[in-house]
């Protein structure tokens, strides 16, 4: 296994999903349901959301193809859009790609009434995980490396898991402070990985990689 490509798709990854910034509006979002229903309106937004990135892990090259996309156009796409979350990030937001601030949350008995929206999409598979997997896989020169994506996928799935599962305790720990300080660490690493995307992409429009 190339350790080191595992270490890059793992932390990618990590960072554009966001399990510890997104602990107070999923916190806020759960307060209506008792404590079982919150576990299994977590556990199914976290499977939800590790097939829809699987998905775009197995079938990213055929949407490329279908649609004529060049992974170097999508790569500086795909870069400003993880520039912009980055930027969000950095001013302890949540990403306007994640979540709207006039959003309203409609509280039904029926769990699944917020699993799919917002928490699978687009909170937790959101744009820029999506986004992340897909520029991941391109990178992806063995069938090696596509399963270490689709390992980083599943590790990545299990870590939120564990920190949405123990939100509450998180955030008496932490407090709002401390999940702002680690979200602004995680978005200038993502800023970084962001412009380094775009660079590559715009050499490749050209030719020049």
């Amino acid at each position: 296994m190339d350790i080191n490509f595992f270490i890059y798709s793992f932390v990618s990854l990590f960072i554009t999903v966001d399990p510890v910034g997104l602990l107070p509006i999923i916190h806020s979002l759960l307060i209506p349901y008792d404590e079982k229903d919150r576990k299994k309106i977590i556990k199914k937004a976290i499977f939800v959301s590790t097939i829809i990135l699987m998905i775009f892990a197995i079938f990213g090259k055929y949407i490329f193809d279908y649609f004529g996309i060049t992974i170097y156009s999508f790569k500086v796409a795909g870069g400003l859009l993880l520039f912009k979350i980055s930027w969000d990030m950095l001013q302890a937001e949540i990403p306007k790609t994640k979540h709207k601030p006039d959003e309203k949350i409609i509280v039904d008995d029926d769990i699944d009434s917020i699993v799919y929206v917002p928490l699978a999409i687009p909170l937790i598979s959101g744009p820029g995980a999506i986004t992340t997997t897909m520029i991941l896989i391109s990178k992806s020169k063995t069938i090696f490396d596509k399963l270490i994506v689709i390992l980083s996928i599943v590790y990545v799935m299990l870590i939120s898991l564990i920190i949405m599962y123990f939100s509450d305790k998180i955030l008496k720990r932490i407090n709002i402070h401390g999940v702002n300080a680690f979200v602004r660490i995680m978005g200038l690493l993502l800023m970084a990985i962001s412009v380094q995307i775009i660079f590559s992409g715009i050499l490749g429009l050209y030719g020049i990689l």
